[in-house]
């Protein structure tokens, strides 16, 4: 019997390299390329495939009981329920950075912000805020993975200054965990964006972010993956920043004759959902900005005098979307201390899945081994002590 007790340990090594481990996050690893941008934002997803924004919907994902009560509510909205993709203004420009761009210190001016400057910000020439009160702009550095996220950013003839700057590495989950973003809700200003080229092949792998009119974002803070909250509405069916909706999967998109950019939202919007991000007036989606960039929309998104694309025709309204499951409500960052995982709610058996439980990796790894490994081995000492 002594022979046995080193059963376990080689069984164990054995089979240790079949199972994967590839969505274990490494929540700094700014040095990793496994997940973020390649060379721009258009060759690849940013953040880890862990994100929120990177986990598609399951069949089961459970839905708020009061769900078509609140999506019909939404029907008084400045765009009178329907759906539009923001794109000249009230979006987000982003332009990308390497070693040999230019840097500079940029003055953050708000009070309350967690720095007064932003030092070695390096960016581009072409570099232009978004033109509208918001004046979002991003920043990708390709060599350091960082993103950077400004709003109301200004070129002065001082220098560059922001009422809030932060940044995030694009390894991490898009999401500020410990103080503000340059969104309300947290969010990393490229989490959600709709880019060109993700049009063009005709697949949208990620989540989508959304606005609303100030009077459907419920005060009281947000709802994880959301971190931080702007919302303050007090009506009875408000949903607080980082409530996911989902276009009913049971619409099929083909038939409704939208343009092939129409289609190709709508479908990831059925597959991933989009993540109400901030206020805003009207139901809006965000797709990247290509103010003085040579990569542009072209007629893939026309857009009116107001920059906004209605792409989708009327076709598609907010009663279209279900609410998926909405979880507890967090304090702000200076209120809490504690953060609370992400759960995506399912129907099944009253299990949950989210980024906190990975489809593989450590979790799935252990489970099986214990399964594969220990309760065999158990088995066999226990039929040879009977034989014995």
């Amino acid at each position: 019997m002594k022979k046995l007790r080193y059963l376990p340990i080689f069984m164990f090594l054995f089979l240790l390299p079949m199972f994967p481990v590839s969505n274990f996050e490494n929540p700094i690893g700014i040095a990793s390329t496994d997940y973020a941008m390649a060379s721009n934002a258009w060759n690849n997803r940013p953040f880890t495939d862990s994100s929120p924004f990177n986990i598609k919907i399951p069949e089961n994902a459970e839905i708020e009981l009061n769900s078509d009560e609140i999506v019909n509510n939404m029907i008084g909205s400045m765009s009178n329920g329907e759906l539009f993709v923001g794109v000249d203004l009230w979006s987000v420009p982003v332009f990308f950075a390497d070693a040999s761009t230019p840097r500079y210190d940029v003055d953050i001016t708000d009070e309350w912000a967690i720095w007064d400057v932003m030092e070695g910000v390096p960016i581009p020439d072409d570099a232009v805020p978004d033109p509208e009160d918001d004046g979002h702009m991003c920043i990708v550095d390709n060599d350091t993975l960082l993103e950077y996220d400004f709003w109301q950013a200004e070129n002065t003839s001082s220098g560059w200054t922001a009422s809030w700057g932060n940044m995030i590495s694009l390894n991490s989950e898009g999401i500020f965990t410990d103080n503000w973003g340059a969104r309300g809700s947290g969010f990393a200003l490229t989490a959600g964006l709709i880019f060109p080229d993700e049009v063009t092949k005709g697949q949208i792998n990620h989540a989508l972010t959304y606005s609303t009119d100030w009077f459907y974002v419920k005060s009281g803070g947000a709802v994880r993956p959301a971190t931080t909250s702007d919302g303050r509405s007090n009506e009875t069916l408000a949903i607080p920043e980082g409530t996911r909706l989902q276009l009913d999967p049971a619409i099929d998109v083909d038939s409704l004759g939208l343009p092939e950019a129409g289609k190709v939202i709508a479908t990831a919007m059925q597959e991933y959902g989009m993540f109400l991000c901030d206020n805003g007036g009207g139901h809006q989606v965000y797709a990247y900005n290509p103010i003085n960039s040579e990569n542009t929309w072209g007629t893939l998104l026309p857009t009116d005098e107001d920059g906004i694309s209605w792409i989708f025709e009327s076709k598609i309204s907010i009663t279209d979307f279900r609410v998926l499951k909405i979880g507890p409500q967090i304090p702000d960052p200076s209120e809490r201390t504690t953060l609370p995982d992400y759960t995506l709610y399912t129907t099944d058996l009253g299990t949950t899945t989210g980024s906190t439980l990975p489809t593989d990796g450590y979790f799935v790894t252990i489970s099986l081994m214990i399964i594969i490994v220990v309760v065999p081995t158990v088995l066999v000492v226990l039929f040879l002590k009977r034989r014995k």
